[in-house]
């Protein structure tokens, strides 16, 4: 288990230079956007623009706080996302653009490189305590708002994160993680799957 703090993320300018990112984590540890495998992010977005492109890597976004965006796929069709909507799921090749819905926002951002790595994201509200199934190779969990939660392994790892900070826990700590709230909070879970065929030099 790893927990990261708001002194570990690394701020960044997004690929396309449109604005800025905040990097929560990162594979390889060392990875730059040229060479990673998979990426957690969180971006301010205070404007209509244009999402990076990412050929090759599957992509997941989630809105944390703010009225929500209009989100153009591929010029197609047009769909609204906001903090109460199921994240949305897109391929990094698909031209995505925003326009903000009531001003600016601030999104979570989940990203697999196709060939080796594939992941889920979901928004979980509870109070409380619950068992969160692993169900992946890795579990990234983020913090959004509220009290803060309590998490321990069946190996009997442990941290508590508050608002903003998030823990990645491996599948070697058993097949589940018991969450403990100290009043209602809102977390992202961020599972990944390794493709077990995959050639990753």
């Amino acid at each position: 288990m790893r927990k990261f703090t708001r002194d570990d993320y690394v701020s960044m300018p997004w690929k396309n230079g449109g604005g800025n990112t905040l990097q929560l984590a990162i594979a390889p540890e060392d990875a730059d956007l040229s060479n990673f495998d998979w990426r957690v992010s969180t971006a301010e977005i205070g404007g209509a623009g244009p999402f990076s492109l990412f050929a090759g890597f599957d992509r997941s976004l989630a809105v944390l706080e703010g009225s929500g965006l209009m989100l153009e796929l591929d010029s197609l069709h047009a769909t609204i996302l906001t903090p109460d909507n199921k994240p949305l799921a897109f391929r990094g090749e698909q031209q995505l653009h925003a326009a903000l819905l009531d001003g600016p926002i601030r999104d979570l951002n989940v990203i697999t490189r196709r060939a080796c790595w594939t992941h889920t994201l979901e928004k979980l509200q509870f109070s409380g305590s619950l068992q969160c199934d692993m169900q992946a190779d890795l579990i990234f969990i983020f913090h959004a708002r509220g009290g803060d939660v309590h998490c321990r392994t069946l190996a009997g790892r442990e941290a508590a994160i508050g608002g903003g900070e998030s823990v990645l826990i491996d599948a070697s700590d058993g097949e589940h993680i018991d969450l403990a709230a100290t009043a209602a909070a809102t977390l992202y879970i961020v599972r990944l799957m390794q493709k077990r065929n995959a050639d990753n030099n």
